[in-house]
């Protein structure tokens, strides 16, 4: 018995030792590294391991033996129980002092107890916002209404302190927030940008003995816990915008499709998806493929095309048929686009259905038809219109030249030769004394002499007239001849010279600016021949000039100036600038000037100069025009194309 009470009691001190030295190295690794602190703690922690092991354990080990009616037995007992309550007494002295001892220490390095507590706090603050964040669905309005009062109680002055969060323009305040000349400011950041500030003020105040409230620590403190919350704000924010995303995507209208490239099998699809097919989404993502939905992917190689196709181009917009799980089918504009995740690539297939564009489409092709036949109708009656008017003016033109011929005939001097002819009938027996001697007959040869001359001058200028009025009528036939082939792509191009179509167009208004005493400035830059359509130019230009002249007629000036500039060709282009100092356009006009129907004349219809800007179009060139205003002249400019025959060629 006594061998194996004295194995218990070797095991027993055994593990004391080993507890009251884990106890020491647990205390210096968690709570503090003074080593007389640990072995405080370690001393306790022996007391009271050796108080519970009398209590509870001793007996338990060592029954005290059944107390016998001898005397020798129970002095035995009684001196026993004396030695403990001695050996209890020596260690409760022993603990005393050691107790003692550690407080004069601890009395003696204040400063170290109270960095130990402050740092405590602000482990406890670290800890609580943890805890916080560590919330799943917390808001991050809350994170921060609990972080102020964290940072208020980690200070050391709590009472005096008080704490306030400004987050995207949102302050988070504690109850008593005050500002005060004793502050600290920590800026919070977010991707390295300014998204918020951290203030903490000392309502009492700077200490009177000129000490700084705030410690070291506790700016550092700020500093962590500004850097935490930038990155719980931009975690919390990028979840926000992650499940708004989300909640975008499955409201959208279009179906939205995440595709594997390989086999074309969904990795995810959206809610309008599965309305569109008619499936479930896990049916979806079931082993279906986009193959199963689309209409023009029968099999794996074509699949395999389009991937490729989608791979150099990046991105496809295609319109095909998807068909849903009745069988049935609609149209959709597929937008395909190849993205790259973690070096893995991935599709996203946006569908839009079409349907009704489709069938919006197939009327508006059956309108335009129609339309179509409707405008050929309306543009042969146009065409008509245009006819009558180029050709009205081109017969004012030959008007005035036939009344000027009139005019020449009925006021010539042939009648003269009359009354000259009868008076040398009369003497013709005594012709030759008749001129020798008589007045009448010495001034005969003269008189014939002048009328000879001014005969000949009013042929000349009757044959000038006659030719400007058979240009005039083949100008005619030319307007006719070219309003026949409208109906033409392209109007017969020919080897032009521009001065010339230029001065041919000026006479043929020639009788027009004579009567209207217009004075015509030419500033024609030299150019080579040009391929054109000679009367459809003809005939825009004669508009042009035709509409000046009535600008000029109703100016009241004395100056009228008609201007015709040739401009040097560029970029592929030549202009003409048909200006004069006329009446001018008001502003309000200038838009409308090439209307159908739009005219200032009393008299005038609105078709000459929409005729021009069509020819123009047709001709693939423009036209436009400016004014300063009214009274101050006005410019047209023709641009057409510079096309050569050696570049032609």
């Amino acid at each position: 018995m006594n061998m194996k009470s004295t194995i218990k009691k070797t095991i027993l001190v055994v593990a004391f030792i080993a507890v009251v030295a884990g106890v020491f190295l647990l205390a210096q690794e968690k709570v503090t590294k003074d080593v007389t602190h640990c072995g405080l703690i370690s001393i306790m922690a022996a007391c009271v391991l050796i108080y519970f092991y009398n209590r509870y354990i001793y007996g338990a080990i060592e029954p005290c033996p059944p107390v016998k009616e001898t005397g020798v037995e129970v002095k035995e007992f009684q001196a026993r129980t004396k030695r403990l309550d001695e050996k209890v007494r020596k260690l409760t002295a022993e603990l005393s002092a050691a107790r003692l001892k550690l407080e004069t220490e601890i009395a003696n390095r204040p400063l170290d107890q109270r960095e130990l507590q402050q740092r405590l706090k602000h482990l406890n603050c670290l800890y609580g916002l943890s805890k916080i964040v560590n919330r799943q669905e917390i808001p991050l309005k809350q994170i921060f209404q609990e972080t102020i009062s964290l940072i208020r109680d980690a200070f050391r002055y709590p009472n005096a302190m008080c704490v306030r969060i400004t987050f995207d323009g949102i302050r988070y305040e504690t109850d008593n927030f005050k500002k005060s000349e004793s502050s600290r400011h920590t800026r919070i950041k977010a991707q390295a940008e300014d998204v918020g500030v951290i203030e903490v003020y000392h309502l009492a105040g700077t200490s009177k003995s000129g000490e700084d409230v705030f410690l070291k620590e506790e700016n550092d403190l700020l500093n962590a816990v500004a850097e935490w919350l930038g990155s719980i704000a931009e975690r919390k924010k990028a979840e926000e915008k992650l499940r708004l995303f989300q909640n975008l995507i499955e409201r959208s209208n279009d179906c939205i499709f995440a595709v594997e490239p390989k086999w074309g099998r969904f990795l995810n699809v959206n809610n309008r998806a599965c309305e569109s097919l008619g499936y479930a989404q896990k049916e979806l993502l079931n082993m279906m493929t986009i193959k199963d939905i689309e209409e023009s992917l029968p099999d794996d190689d074509s699949w395999r095309k389009q991937v490729e196709q989608l791979k150099q181009k990046n991105d496809i917009v295609k319109e095909s048929q998807y068909r849903r799980k009745d069988g049935t089918t609609f149209f959709v504009e597929t937008s395909l686009k190849l993205v790259s995740q973690e070096k893995q690539d991935y599709i996203i297939a946006i569908a839009r259905d079409i349907t009704e564009r489709k069938r919006a489409e197939a009327t508006l092709k059956t309108a335009q038809e129609k339309l179509l036949e409707t405008a050929r109708e309306v543009g042969m009656a146009e065409v008509a219109t245009g006819v009558l008017h180029n050709v009205g003016n081109v017969l004012n033109s030959v008007s005035v030249t036939a009344e000027s011929i009139q005019k020449r005939v009925r006021n010539s001097k042939v009648s003269y030769l009359e009354d000259v002819v009868s008076l040398l009938d009369e003497h013709k027996d005594t012709l030759a004394t008749f001129i020798s001697t008589e007045e009448r007959g010495r001034k005969l040869p003269a008189f014939l002499t002048n009328l000879s001359a001014e005969l000949v001058e009013e042929q000349t200028r009757c044959l000038e007239a006659l030719e400007a009025l058979t240009k005039h009528v083949q100008h005619v036939g030319d307007i006719i001849q070219l309003q026949q082939s409208h109906s033409k792509t392209k109007g017969l191009t020919e080897p032009t010279s521009v001065a010339e179509l230029v001065e041919d167009t000026i006479q043929i208004n020639s009788e027009a600016l004579t009567r209207n005493n217009v004075e015509v400035r030419r500033e024609i830059a030299h150019h080579p021949t040009v391929l054109l359509d000679r009367h459809k130019v003809l005939q825009m230009l004669t508009n042009l000039i035709s509409n000046a002249i009535y600008a000029l007629s109703k100016s009241g000036r004395d100056d009228k100036v008609l201007k015709i500039r040739v401009g040097e060709p560029r970029d592929g282009y030549f202009r003409i600038d048909v200006c004069d100092n006329g009446i001018g356009i008001p502003k309000e006009n200038l838009t409308r000037v090439f209307e159908h129907g739009f005219t200032t004349k009393k008299k005038g219809h609105g078709f000459g100069l929409h005729s021009t800007a069509l020819s123009a179009n047709e001709l693939d060139g423009s036209i436009r025009v400016h004014s300063d205003g009214p009274g101050r002249g006005a410019v047209f400019t023709l641009e057409l194309p510079f096309k050569t025959q050696e570049a032609a060629k």
